[in-house]
């Protein structure tokens, strides 16, 4: 059997009611909070359900997949091919329903007085050719550069190596945390250290504990313009570096995790990701503008 990929569309008011029974969704950690969120709106609407969602690295949360130990999972890139041929050599079927579209921020700390940065620094900091402060043109500091991400584990590693920056060597950070809130709070503390997190989970941190580069690159008009990667500037492909959440289920019939999905994919969990900063998918954008009166 081919394993089988389906992008999930459209939405509905109130998904067909799943069948009952214990179910565990893995999901990367920097978005725990945002789908033990639709977890819960989910349950309401099926108390007779029994799931929960915890916090792993990405590639945790693939490797149980794969391994059949649980069928749900969240994460924050598409599968690499490594992962889709093990699965088609294990005849799994995979379904694949990308749920939002969220950006790789750049945290420094407030007193570095670095106002914007371009994607060619970027690359040189994670790429480790720029180490000093004063190898970054727009910089306006000295001194060593502490790079500040999680492991190789995580979606954040290999979304920078494999696809914001491909064909890149495995990256070399100063300094390796376990998750994202830690990256922010080191980055808080460290004033040399700049950061790669969620723009979602950076835009919830408070202003006064790091701040968030915007990135200067050419508009469509040609002109340069700095960006920060808000849901309007990754919705309209603006910002340079944003990215897909997706969920991959490998139930062998419909069952909770198809049913969570197409709750994510409703009205009432695509407002839930839109309330939480990302870029859903199933929603217009214009409604993203509107507010209450």
């Amino acid at each position: 059997m081919l394993m089988v990929i389906l992008s999930a569309s459209g939405c509905t008011k109130k998904p067909a009611a799943p069948a009952l029974g214990h179910h565990i969704v893995l999901t990367a950690n920097p978005y725990l909070p945002l789908i033990q969120q639709e977890m819960e709106q989910y349950l309401s609407l099926y108390p007779q359900i029994k799931a929960v969602a915890l916090g792993v690295s990405t590639r945790e949360a693939v490797v149980h997949l794969l391994n059949d130990s649980v069928r749900t999972i969240v994460i924050d890139r598409s599968f690499n091919q490594e992962e889709r041929d093990i699965a088609l050599h294990a005849s799994m079927k995979i379904v694949e329903s990308k749920l939002a579209e969220d950006g790789v921020a750049m945290i420094i700390h407030p007193q570095n007085p670095l106002s914007y940065i371009t994607a060619e620094s970027i690359q040189k900091i994670v790429n480790r050719s720029a180490t000093d402060w004063t190898q970054i043109p727009e910089s306006r500091r000295s001194g060593s550069i502490d790079l500040v991400l999680t492991g190789r584990n995580s979606g954040m590693y290999e979304l920078l190596q494999r696809k914001i920056f491909p064909g890149s060597k495995p990256l070399e950070p100063a300094t390796v945390m376990n998750n994202q809130d830690d990256v922010v709070q080191y980055v808080s503390t460290h004033p040399l250290s700049v950061g790669c997190v969620a723009a979602s989970l950076a835009a919830g941190s408070a202003s006064s504990i790091i701040k968030i580069l915007p990135v200067r690159t050419k508009s469509p008009d040609g002109d340069e313009k700095d960006y920060f990667p808000g849901p309007r500037e990754i919705h309209d492909a603006l910002y340079p570096f944003h990215y897909s959440l997706y969920l991959y289920n490998a139930e062998a019939k419909a069952a909770v995790g198809l049913g969570f999905s197409a709750f994510i994919l409703s009205n009432i969990g695509q407002k839930i990701i839109q309330k939480a900063g990302l870029v859903p998918v199933s929603i217009p954008y214009r409604t993203i503008q509107l507010t209450a009166e």
